[in-house]
């Protein structure tokens, strides 16, 4: 019995031994070398996220100015296409009529039958510009003399509506004799026919001659687009309105003229508005010539807003290329380099398109 009870005692305390070491252990804690060894898989785990978040923000910031930079070639293709699709609108079916009126290099008081008109920016890296001539009145059809007007004098036209106080007009006589004036009024000089009192001309006009309507005086019917210091701009030429910016961040934006070389009624090649094909030497050329001109094609070169560190390539481009093997051939083929600077380089996008002259293939008088 003694030795049972020593027994169960002695187990008893070999027990609280135990329990007194174990508790000993748990109240020891985290020992120096634990923290050390936290504090770097921590400090590893930090730099790999941070260094892959400014990876995944450099990645999303270069896809999203490229994204940008091409939003800004679209818009600005859509824009220049819908005003070189309207080119000659109003104006193609006198255009016989206006074949005979001087010249003049002046774009905005040109009174030839000039759909649109390019002008050269002199290499393949300058930008050209583009004049586009359009009538935006309702009705766009010449009406005919009723008898002849002399300088200061209304003119008396075959006509029951398409004038209104405030429209700009061009009478032309097939003699060479054009003038453009801004409608005062108008009143009814009997059936069918109307007298168009308006600003005063030095300049008496036949029996023979037409009156042609532009649209609203204030209205941009002659418009020039051109790029200055990397902004797309719209100008009202006929109003001398100042230059109204359209588009940023344009490197470069050319044109071409697609040109029936041989007279069948097809387009055969692609020219630049240089040589006979000048805007000079379009000013003065005679329908016929002017008649050769299809379609003109456009290409623009946007560039993203800021300069991508990383990037450090230059910039190779080529606009209106073609799937000859020989690339030498291609008609009207452009290319050029882009430098990058020593902080990086801007990236680009290039969007190209062809716009047939419809109004001057479709509308003009036989």
């Amino acid at each position: 019995m003694i030795a049972s009870k020593r027994s169960r005692y002695g187990i008893g305390a070999s027990q609280r031994r135990c329990r007194q070491a174990h508790r000993r252990d748990d109240e020891r804690g985290v020992t120096l070398v634990d923290v050390v060894v936290a504090l770097v898989v921590a400090s590893l785990t930090i730099m790999i996220v941070a260094q892959s978040f400014v990876v995944i923000q450099t990645i999303r910031r270069s896809v999203a100015s490229a994204a940008d930079a091409h939003g800004v070639a679209a818009f600005a293709l859509r824009t220049l296409a819908i005003q070189a699709a309207n080119a000659g609108g109003g104006l193609a079916q006198a255009a016989d009529a206006f074949d005979s009126c001087p010249a003049t290099s002046d774009a905005a008081t040109a009174l030839r039958p000039l759909a649109l008109v390019i002008t050269d920016g002199g290499r393949a890296d300058r930008p050209d510009s583009l004049v586009v001539r359009q009538s935006l009145a309702v009705s766009a059809v010449p009406a005919r003399f009723v008898s002849a007007a002399s300088a200061g004098s209304p003119f008396q036209v075959e006509a029951v509506d398409g004038f209104t106080a405030g429209d700009r007009v061009i009478a032309t006589s097939r003699d060479g004799r054009c003038v453009i004036s801004d409608v005062t009024e108008i009143a009814s000089a009997g059936p069918g026919i109307i007298d168009v009192t308006h600003t005063p001309v030095a300049v008496d006009m036949p029996a023979t001659s037409v009156l042609l309507s532009l649209g609203t005086a204030g209205r941009a019917s002659t418009s020039r687009y051109d790029v200055v210091s990397g902004t797309l701009r719209g100008t009202d030429i006929g109003n001398g309105d100042a230059p109204n910016p359209l588009v940023s961040n344009v490197a470069n934006l050319k044109f071409q003229y697609g040109i029936d070389s041989d007279g069948d009624g097809a387009l055969d090649t692609w020219v630049i508005a240089a040589g006979p094909w000048s805007a000079a030497n379009l000013a003065a050329a005679p329908r016929a010539t002017l008649d050769r001109i299809k379609a003109v094609r456009i290409g623009i070169i946007a560039r993203t807003e800021r300069i991508d560190p990383t990037h450090t390539r230059d910039f190779h481009w080529v606009l209106f290329d073609c799937e000859l093997t020989d690339k030498s051939a291609c008609p009207g083929r452009l290319e050029g380099t882009i430098a990058a600077t020593v902080d990086g380089a801007y990236r680009y996008r290039i969007i190209e398109t062809i716009v047939p002259l419809r109004n001057a293939l479709w509308n003009r008088a036989s």
